[in-house]
């Protein structure tokens, strides 16, 4: 780790724009290192310089130029992680035009309904399928073309061959604007687990200001090759790992798609990696699969040795006293630690966690082996990073200090509100949702409830709106309680329900292959949808989960559970683009397994007479 600033950082006022950030860091360091990727096509690792990357850029804006592309227009990327995907973006912003980001894995009726809402005017798509079925799917008025790169383009003019557009394209085309720090650079769809999705507006100079300030925060590793595997549209994507990258000069290797996550980490030198909480829950998972398969005193070792490296952590955040044991910490990393970290990536200096709450035991487990995670906090409207935590100032339950540049207080209910030049300009066609969100003041309202607000260090308990009230009278924020029961390697998913209800439910999805052993212990007939419901598997999982909520108070124990073998995803509108699962819609879909389920009592279990009409 590197203390100072290198000679090739970018500085603050060197750039106005991402667009001038861009071309800083090509004049800069022109034959460095940009972009890594692996090519199916080729079956091949292919590397781009930042030259090279630049030259891919301005056949792009001659492209969309000939295009029709003017200032202030709107172009869509529906584009898997590449280097593609970044300078295609970089060509938009140089013409004065606006990004717009859908994701791969959303329907055709969701992408289509963002093109619509946004007015984007062309496309650049992986396959001609993917564009055709977006045409199907909404009116698009105001889309003329589409750049695809495989599939039948047809004989339309709408949809065009994206590679022999670029082979007859000019390397050296300039844009005839220049942006503005206050021009739009994305509009950023965002919907939470709830709601239609609004565009957040983000600008130059806010997504520039939250890069800066995320590179000033995040620890400085030589010769940094950095991992990118959450999609692209995300903003907290770009800003984190590549607008970052442009500043530090750090090199990008992309991952394509996250079922070849584990690989890429494998074979690729990885050093930091930005991800999102389940990355690293489902190493958790596996690191405690592989070692229930190991004999006693191995599983003894690993515990020992994690449970060692947090000590080491602790005293190196100046939370606890050297011990003699301390000692034998660089033999067991060497010889222990190292090894678990195979399934994950050995070469790993650090990992940031953001979008969403990472539990403790993850993080916990992840420094016992000698991997720093820094917990961080934001969200799009921010622009989108609030705060993360440092590298010699890093506490686990919190989701970090807040970042230089950016104000906080606790408003009405707790809620966190935000101040900074990062905050978004509004929504897009939506100005009473602006009005609604974002104060006279330019404060923000997050809607994220805060417990304690410790030295600009941020600690927050859910979001305002789906904290459950029961019946009984007692508050349950369910997405700690949801974060518990993902830890168990036979759940996927988990919603808790419980509103107006005298105790907690969760809808639990497993993977069938691992649910058929279970049933077979338990002499379920797996192929019956009836064992589903069977009160032995419901009161297994309820056992399972009283041991990850042990230290939880009795009101936020689980109590009910429905099980289904039902994956949950943007196919069926149960989860997010940005993987985040919708309480609200897996609520209303197993509403029938909830009525069943609270249609009887557990042994013990006192009537809910607040339920009573006929009190007498």
């Amino acid at each position: 780790m590197m203390s100072a600033r290198p000679e090739t950082w970018i500085d603050r006022n060197e750039a106005d724009t991402l667009c001038d950030l861009f071309a800083a860091r090509v004049a800069r360091t022109p034959d460095a290192l940009a972009y890594r990727f692996y090519s199916p096509r080729r079956h091949q690792w292919i590397e781009l310089s930042w030259a090279e990357a630049a030259a891919r850029v301005q056949r792009w804006q001659a492209v969309l130029a000939e295009a029709g592309v003017q200032p202030g227009d709107r172009v869509a990327i529906m584009l898997r992680n590449s280097p593609e995907w970044l300078l295609v973006d970089q060509a938009v912003m140089g013409l004065g035009a606006v990004t717009v980001g859908l994701f791969c894995a959303d329907t055709p009726a969701s992408n289509a309904h963002l093109i619509d809402d946004s007015g984007a005017r062309v496309l650049v798509a992986v396959k001609a399928g993917w564009a055709q079925r977006i045409f199907e799917a909404g009116e698009c008025p105001q889309l003329h073309a589409a750049f695809v790169f495989t599939g039948d383009i047809g004989a339309g003019e709408r949809i065009r061959c994206a590679d022999a557009a670029l082979a007859r394209a000019p390397e050296d085309h300039r844009a005839a604007v220049s942006a503005r720090a206050d021009d739009l650079a994305s509009l950023v769809y965002t919907s939470g687990s709830t709601g239609r999705a609004r565009g957040a507006m983000l600008s130059h100079a806010n997504l520039l200001f939250n890069a800066h300030a995320v590179a000033d925060a995040l620890p400085r590793v030589e010769d940094e090759h950095a991992l990118s595997y959450v999609p692209l549209p995300h903003s907290y994507e770009r800003v984190v790992n590549a607008y970052r990258a442009m500043i530090t000069g750090a090199v990008i290797t992309f991952c394509r798609h996250p079922r070849f996550l584990g690989l890429t980490l494998a074979r690729a030198p990885v050093t930091t990696l930005v991800g999102v909480p389940r990355v690293y829950e489902r190493f958790y998972i596996e690191l405690n699969r592989w070692l229930s398969r190991r004999p006693r005193y191995v599983q003894r070792l690993v515990a020992f040795t994690i449970k060692l490296g947090e000590s080491v952590f602790e005293r190196e955040q100046g939370r606890s006293r050297r011990h003699v044991r301390h000692l034998l910490w660089p033999l067991l990393r060497r010889l222990v630690a190292r090894r678990c970290l195979r399934l994950f990536g050995a070469d790993m200096q650090y990992a940031v966690s953001g979008a969403a709450a990472l539990p403790y035991p993850v993080a916990r487990t992840l420094v016992g082996l000698g991997v720093p995670v820094l917990q961080g906090y934001g969200l799009t409207e921010a622009g989108p990073v609030v705060s993360v935590n440092r590298l010699h100032d890093n506490a686990l339950d919190s989701v970090g200090i807040v970042l230089d540049g950016i104000e906080t207080k606790i408003g009405p209910d707790n809620e966190l509100l935000v101040r900074s030049p990062g905050v978004m300009r509004g929504y897009w066609n939506d100005e009473i949702a602006t009005r609604r969100t974002v104060s006279a003041g330019g404060w923000l309202h997050t809607g994220d409830k805060v417990s304690r607000l410790d030295k600009n260090r941020l600690y927050l308990t859910g979001r305002m709106k789906e904290v459950i009230v029961m019946t009984t009278g007692e508050k349950a924020s369910p997405e700690p309680i949801e974060e518990a029961l993902r830890l168990d390697e036979l759940v996927e998913r988990a919603v808790v329900v419980g509103e107006a209800r005298p105790v907690l439910a969760a809808i639990v999805s497993c993977p069938a292959d691992v649910l058929v052993p279970v049933m077979q212990r338990l002499n379920l007939d797996p192929a019956s949808p009836a064992s589903l419901a069977s009160s032995r598997l419901e009161n297994f999982f309820i056992e399972r989960f009283a041991r990850l909520l042990v230290g939880y108070p009795a009101h936020a124990q689980i109590r009910r559970v429905a099980v289904t073998t039902d994956r949950w995803s943007q196919v069926n509108g149960l989860v997010t683009p940005t993987d985040k699962t919708r309480r609200r819609r897996v609520a209303r879909c197993y509403a029938r397994d909830i009525a069943r389920l609270y249609g009887r009592r557990a042994p013990g279990e006192k009537a809910d007479v607040s339920q009573n009409t006929n009190l007498g």
